[in-house]
């Protein structure tokens, strides 16, 4: 079993502008591993797989092996439409996944990242 902290990542120079884990998580999973041929029964019954444990979390998604290396694929093959250190954290995010949770940036255990002026980025 794997836990993924579903974090909002606000921009540093624009905190309205946030990256939602829960939100790039739904589109990855939307898009084909094959671009050009579409996705397959299987791969839909997987990513459908996922997305219902996804419907299920609350801060935290909860996977089991197989489903977590089925997201790592999708996440490889995602072709990303900008450049962003929120993109290689949440890559890094789901990659280190364990059965424990990642301290969040502000230093205490959690999901949630916050503003630069304490209040909850979510």
């Amino acid at each position: 079993m794997k836990r993924i902290p579903l974090r909002v990542l606000p921009d540093p120079n624009d905190p309205s502008q946030v990256i939602e884990y829960h939100k790039v998580i739904e589109q990855v999973l939307r898009v084909p591993l094959d671009r050009q041929g579409g996705a397959t029964i299987d791969e839909m019954r997987r990513a459908i797989h996922v997305l219902d444990a996804l419907d299920e979390a609350d801060d935290v998604l909860q996977l089991e092996d197989a489903d977590w290396s089925f997201l790592k694929q999708k996440i490889d093959a995602m072709p990303w439409a900008m450049v962003d250190r929120r993109i290689v954290r949440f890559h890094d995010d789901v990659f280190s996944a364990t059965e424990q949770l990642p301290d969040s940036q502000n230093g205490h255990v959690g999901v949630t990242d916050y503003l630069t002026d304490g209040t909850r980025a979510r």
